[in-house]
């Protein structure tokens, strides 16, 4: 008896890692500016993510308005932990990503004038599926901030 506890044990956590359903990012989302928190950073007058995820990987589109004007960014992540690339205008930056239960942990490092910026961001989804929500800590040579996104599903 003694010697299938542990076996059973085993098989519990295997059994509810196994039932953790991982959600699924795709769709357009558009920046709820009421329930979103940018600290000490300047909020965008508008914000949108257009992702295509298809596990393990994350095609997505951003885009922001700012006073200084709009831009754009392509980028791709992958959720099984192995890095990707993107190109932004400041350069490169380097990202993995990986899940923590329901969430997904993304941690990007770019280069910035005196150093480099490293962001984690902790994406979340409604049980509904229509809230997105990105925690982000960031840190960079002029500082750390850290910046809550919520983004609705239109």
């Amino acid at each position: 008896m003694r010697n299938l506890l542990p076996l059973a044990l085993a098989a519990s956590v295997w059994l509810s890692a196994a039932d953790i359903s991982r959600p699924n990012f795709s769709g357009t989302w558009k920046m709820n500016a009421a329930k979103s928190s940018f600290g000490q950073l300047p909020r965008p007058l508008e914000y949108e993510r257009h992702i295509d995820h298809k596990e393990p990987v994350i095609q997505m589109t951003v885009r922001q308005v700012s006073p200084m004007g709009e831009q754009s960014v392509d980028a791709m992540v992958r959720t099984d932990g192995q890095p990707t690339t993107n190109k932004y205008r400041s350069g490169e930056a380097k990202t993995t990503a990986e899940w923590a239960g329901r969430e997904l942990v993304v941690t990007t490092t770019r280069p910035m004038e005196g150093g480099d910026v490293v962001t984690r961001e902790t994406w979340s989804l409604s049980e509904d599926g229509k809230t997105f929500t990105s925690i982000t800590h960031l840190k960079t040579p002029r500082g750390i901030f850290d910046i809550k996104l919520v983004l609705e599903k239109t």
